[in-house]
């Protein structure tokens, strides 16, 4: 089963942007939670909420209880291989943070990127991001998190990002074994696994191949879509509203409801609501083509 959702934008803010959450940050909570149901919303970005405020925290995973709308992740964008140990470490305590409070609110996973060792932030390249280096301090960062906690009902997952060193399959299965740890999950975001010409056209495939090898382990993905400029000698991609791309939506979905247990399905990075809309029709209706229920 897919549950799928968006972000719900709040009059006179603007929409997020790479590297910051798409919860909601000041909010009155009937009014968040009866937006999703209109918009037909299974599923939700956890809302910004303080793991202090236990009132406040509980009255949230009652209400989207409820109302049968699954909180599918809190966010938190740091970079987790930041090349001063002082930032790195207090990342990392953002990140517990941030598990911890996923469990208590009974959402799906708490999320971050395994990072970069650039210094400016976890969005720049640097050649050590492919490194073995980069894959162990992964693992241990990943165990650390997940040993702090101990969540019972929440995962955490690394995003994958093609400039990260989970950056296809291979990297994502050998992450899986070596964490080793129950509560480690993958999340799927398909278009940042698009780098090149090839799994630009073959991404239903791609789509494919992640199930098959580590589909047990996916709880969380992303939808969005990518376009590769055309009449060019460099590749040159960019994400783009669902619908306007060459995402294989009907191979995406129905490689995700082929799992045996529910994966929420998210909508990110647009500007307004009317954009959302028609990115949901497009993959609603891509859904109903491959009897997919979302």
């Amino acid at each position: 089963m897919i549950r799928f959702g968006g972000p719900i934008l709040a009059p006179g803010r603007a929409a997020a942007g790479r590297s910051e959450s798409h919860g909601a940050q000041a909010f009155d909570l009937d009014a968040l939670v009866a937006a999703h149901i209109a918009r037909g919303y299974r599923a939700a970005y956890a809302p910004q909420v303080s793991l202090d405020d236990h009132a406040r925290v509980a009255e949230v995973r009652e209400a989207f209880v409820a109302a049968d709308v699954v909180l599918a992740e809190v966010q938190c964008w740091n970079n987790l291989l930041d090349p001063d140990p002082q930032v790195r470490q207090r990342n990392r305590e953002q990140v517990v943070e941030a598990l911890a409070l996923a469990d208590e609110l009974g959402a799906v996973c708490a999320l971050d990127t395994v990072g970069s060792f650039a210094p400016q932030s976890l969005n720049h390249h640097h050649p050590d991001n492919f490194s073995s280096e980069a894959f162990d301090a992964g693992v241990e960062t990943a165990r650390y998190i997940l040993d702090a906690v101990k969540p019972t009902r929440a995962f955490f997952a690394y995003e994958v990002l093609a400039m990260h060193v989970l950056d296809g399959p291979d990297a994502i299965e050998a992450m899986v074994r070596a964490v080793a740890r129950p509560r480690f999950a993958v999340h799927l975001d398909l278009v940042n696994l698009v780098s090149c010409p090839r799994t630009y056209w073959r991404n239903g495939s791609l789509a494919q191949e992640c199930v098959r090898r580590f589909g047990e382990h996916i709880v969380a993905a992303h939808a969005k879509d990518v376009l590769l400029e055309d009449d060019c000698d460099t590749v040159h991609l960019d994400e783009t509203r669902p619908g306007l791309g060459n995402l294989d939506y009907r191979s995406y979905l129905a490689a995700l409801a082929a799992l045996p247990h529910t994966v929420t399905l998210l909508m990110e990075h647009l500007e307004s609501d009317a954009e959302y809309e028609a990115a949901a029709r497009h993959i609603r209706h891509e859904a109903q083509a491959v009897g997919v229920e979302i």
